[in-house]
């Protein structure tokens, strides 16, 4: 817990600085934020607009979220220690926000289309949405497993609506996945049953969101070489996860989770070897080994912004298989893989 304090302020201090708001600020930069109303993803996006950032945050709709979620926003962009005291508020960027429902991939699109319109450069695409149950597999209505919907199907689905305005980027856009990179094992039943329908289990469920984002991601990474693409793992944070577990074993992790890291330091830690790095034109964490000697092209980055190793099945057949499922799931919700 030291040794992460000790990192997160060490990276703190390398891009909270003056020359990087204003960098931020005058080629307004753009990054969207999905799970941005807690834990993690808020913390991300706080920690966006302190740097400079135009932050466009998505989640789900309350009343009166949209106006929360903009003037935390708003505060900590003038709270910025890079501005130096400055009172000035008419150089603070414009935040949004956008309610989505990611357990819909139409309506994911729907959310991007319309972030698309209004930013057509999206620079950062950070993206932590996700829900721990101990349910069995629960369809939504578009037919996919709730929980893989938001840790993997939805995130894909981001990406690819988002795709024109990330390619518009001048820094090399960085799309960030926020769940399990380097922690988890291959789902062992992705050739027969890529969808969780009969072999669901927690574990499975598990394992195979956090593959299936090692997989995908690289496969758009290789498609698309101006854009990093990263899949990192936040470690034990202290946050409201596992909202929707039983209200003994919720009891039982909110106990635990007091060990565990603050949201704001571990938002440091994962941006600022990604996004942060970018940003200021550093070179990102070193890109891991496939297990067949060549280089991956997805970053693989662990709870401390460390580079994290893939899985022993991670191969180009098994990208091919997953791909093609992704590809079927995300035409049957009309997203394409075209521009």
């Amino acid at each position: 817990m030291v040794t992460s304090l000790l990192s997160a302020t060490a990276w703190r201090a390398k891009y909270l600085t003056n020359d990087a708001y204003q960098r931020a600020f005058s080629s307004t930069r753009t990054a969207v934020v999905v799970g941005a109303t807690s834990g993690i993803g808020e913390a991300c996006a706080l920690r966006l607009a302190e740097q400079g950032f135009l932050v466009v945050a998505v989640g789900r709709d309350q009343p009166g979220r949209a106006e929360s979620v903009v003037a935390a926003l708003v505060e900590k962009s003038l709270q910025s220690p890079a501005r130096h005291g400055s009172a000035a508020s008419d150089d603070v960027p414009k935040h949004e926000f956008y309610a989505c429902d990611a357990f819909s991939l139409d309506n994911v699109y729907k959310t991007a289309q319309e972030i698309q319109a209004r930013h057509p450069t999206v620079d950062a695409l950070i993206m932590s949405q996700g829900m721990a149950t101990t349910q069995g597999f629960t369809p939504t209505a578009e037919g996919n497993d709730q929980k893989l919907t938001l840790h993997y199907y939805s995130r894909v689905a981001f990406v690819q609506s988002l795709l024109p305005a990330l390619k518009r980027s001048t820094m090399s856009a960085v799309v960030l996945s926020i769940l399990s990179g380097g922690v988890h094992s291959p789902y062992k039943y992705l050739k027969d049953d890529p969808s969780l329908q009969t072999n669901y289990s927690i574990k499975n469920a598990a394992d195979a969101a956090g593959y299936y984002n090692d997989l995908g991601m690289d496969q758009l990474a290789i498609e698309n070489p101006n854009i990093r693409f990263v899949h990192a793992s936040p470690g034990f944070v202290n946050t409201n996860w596992g909202t929707e577990f039983h209200p003994l074993l919720r009891g039982v992790v909110r106990l635990l989770q007091r060990l565990g890291k603050k949201p704001s330091d571990c938002a440091e830690l994962l941006l600022g070897p990604t996004v942060l790095a970018a940003d200021a034109g550093d070179d990102l964490p070193t890109l891991p080994t496939r297990p067949d000697g060549t280089t991956s092209a997805v970053y693989i980055v662990g709870e401390m912004g460390e580079s994290k190793s893939l899985t022993r099945e991670h191969n180009a057949e098994n990208r091919d298989i997953l791909w093609r499922h992704t590809q079927d799931v995300m035409g049957k919700a009309g997203i394409t893989n075209n521009e």
